[in-house]
Protein backbone atom coordinates (compact mmCIF):
# COMPACT_ATOMS: atom_id res chain seq x y z
CA UNK A 1 0.00 0.00 0.00
CA UNK A 2 2.43 2.42 -0.72
CA UNK A 3 -0.24 5.44 -1.36
CA UNK A 4 -1.49 4.90 2.25
CA UNK A 5 -4.82 3.86 0.57
CA UNK A 6 -6.69 0.92 2.10
CA UNK A 7 -6.72 -2.48 0.63
CA UNK A 8 -10.24 -2.15 -0.57
CA UNK A 9 -10.02 0.77 -2.29
CA UNK A 10 -6.85 -0.28 -3.50
CA UNK A 11 -8.38 -3.08 -5.08
CA UNK A 12 -11.17 -1.06 -6.55
CA UNK A 13 -8.76 1.06 -8.01
CA UNK A 14 -6.89 -1.97 -9.73
CA UNK A 15 -9.87 -3.32 -11.36
CA UNK A 16 -11.45 0.67 -11.87
CA UNK A 17 -8.31 2.40 -13.02
CA UNK A 18 -8.19 0.25 -16.38
CA UNK A 19 -11.51 0.83 -17.85
CA UNK A 20 -11.01 4.68 -17.09
CA UNK A 21 -7.80 4.90 -19.08
CA UNK A 22 -9.41 3.15 -22.09
CA UNK A 23 -12.45 5.50 -21.62
CA UNK A 24 -10.00 8.40 -21.92
CA UNK A 25 -8.92 6.66 -24.92
CA UNK A 26 -11.82 6.38 -26.59
CA UNK A 27 -12.46 9.45 -26.03
CA UNK A 28 -9.32 10.98 -26.92
CA UNK A 29 -9.54 9.00 -30.62
CA UNK A 30 -13.41 10.71 -30.69
CA UNK A 31 -11.84 13.78 -30.97
CA UNK A 32 -9.28 13.12 -33.06
CA UNK A 33 -11.48 11.57 -35.57
CA UNK A 34 -13.58 14.40 -35.75
CA UNK A 35 -10.65 17.06 -36.16
CA UNK A 36 -9.55 14.96 -38.95
CA UNK A 37 -13.59 15.50 -40.70
CA UNK A 38 -13.55 18.89 -39.98
CA UNK A 39 -9.63 19.70 -41.50
CA UNK A 40 -10.78 17.59 -44.51
CA UNK A 41 -14.04 20.23 -45.01
CA UNK A 42 -12.10 22.93 -44.09
CA UNK A 43 -9.33 22.02 -47.12
CA UNK A 44 -12.13 21.38 -49.64
CA UNK A 45 -14.44 24.37 -48.89
CA UNK A 46 -11.21 26.66 -49.56
CA UNK A 47 -12.44 30.39 -51.49
CA UNK A 48 -11.30 30.19 -54.92
CA UNK A 49 -7.00 31.38 -55.04
CA UNK A 50 -6.53 35.12 -55.67
CA UNK A 51 -5.76 36.00 -59.12
CA UNK A 52 -2.59 37.03 -60.01
CA UNK A 53 -1.49 39.95 -61.11
CA UNK A 54 -1.16 39.86 -64.99
CA UNK A 55 0.80 41.99 -66.94
CA UNK A 56 -1.99 44.58 -67.27
CA UNK A 57 -2.37 45.13 -63.51
CA UNK A 58 1.13 45.24 -63.15
CA UNK A 59 3.54 48.10 -63.17
CA UNK A 60 4.99 51.18 -61.89
CA UNK A 61 3.01 51.16 -59.18
CA UNK A 62 3.32 47.88 -57.90
CA UNK A 63 7.31 47.52 -58.17
CA UNK A 64 8.78 48.18 -54.39
CA UNK A 65 12.20 47.82 -53.14
CA UNK A 66 13.60 45.71 -51.11
CA UNK A 67 12.03 46.09 -47.36
CA UNK A 68 14.73 46.19 -44.37
CA UNK A 69 17.61 48.19 -46.36
CA UNK A 70 20.02 50.55 -44.28
CA UNK A 71 19.98 53.73 -45.59
CA UNK A 72 22.41 53.51 -47.79
CA UNK A 73 21.62 50.82 -49.64
CA UNK A 74 18.29 52.18 -49.87
CA UNK A 75 19.86 55.25 -51.73
CA UNK A 76 21.69 52.67 -54.02
CA UNK A 77 18.26 50.76 -54.66
CA UNK A 78 16.93 54.17 -55.04
CA UNK A 79 19.25 55.16 -57.62
CA UNK A 80 19.07 51.46 -59.50
CA UNK A 81 15.03 51.57 -59.33
CA UNK A 82 13.38 54.64 -59.56
CA UNK A 83 13.87 57.21 -63.02
CA UNK A 84 16.79 59.46 -63.00
CA UNK A 85 14.50 62.40 -62.54
CA UNK A 86 12.81 60.99 -59.31
CA UNK A 87 16.29 59.97 -58.06
CA UNK A 88 17.77 63.61 -59.25
CA UNK A 89 15.23 65.23 -56.99
CA UNK A 90 15.87 63.12 -53.73
CA UNK A 91 19.23 64.63 -54.48
CA UNK A 92 18.30 67.78 -54.30
CA UNK A 93 16.42 67.28 -51.07
CA UNK A 94 17.89 68.60 -47.99
CA UNK A 95 19.75 65.83 -45.71
CA UNK A 96 16.69 65.91 -43.20
CA UNK A 97 14.37 65.55 -45.81
CA UNK A 98 16.61 62.66 -47.34
CA UNK A 99 16.19 61.08 -44.28
CA UNK A 100 12.39 61.88 -44.23
CA UNK A 101 12.19 59.66 -47.22
CA UNK A 102 13.90 56.89 -45.76
CA UNK A 103 11.83 56.78 -42.83
CA UNK A 104 8.57 56.65 -45.54
CA UNK A 105 10.38 54.18 -47.34
CA UNK A 106 10.40 51.90 -43.87
CA UNK A 107 6.90 52.01 -43.51
CA UNK A 108 5.81 51.83 -47.14
CA UNK A 109 8.37 50.32 -49.79
CA UNK A 110 6.32 51.19 -52.87
CA UNK A 111 8.25 52.99 -55.31
CA UNK A 112 4.94 55.08 -56.49
CA UNK A 113 4.68 56.46 -52.92
CA UNK A 114 8.22 57.18 -52.20
CA UNK A 115 8.05 59.40 -55.52
CA UNK A 116 5.20 61.45 -54.25
CA UNK A 117 7.16 61.96 -50.72
CA UNK A 118 10.07 62.91 -52.75
CA UNK A 119 7.77 65.15 -54.84
CA UNK A 120 5.71 66.55 -51.86
CA UNK A 121 8.91 67.37 -50.05
CA UNK A 122 10.88 68.64 -53.27
CA UNK A 123 7.43 71.21 -53.11
CA UNK A 124 7.77 72.22 -49.84
CA UNK A 125 11.21 73.61 -50.54
CA UNK A 126 11.67 77.92 -49.57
Amino acid sequence: MPLGFSRPVSLALGLILPFLVQADDAYLREIEDEAKRQATTLTTIQPPPRPALGPATAGPASERLASGLDRSAFDQALRAGSSKEQFAAFQRLTPRNQQQVYEFYRTDSRLATIGEQIARLGAAKP
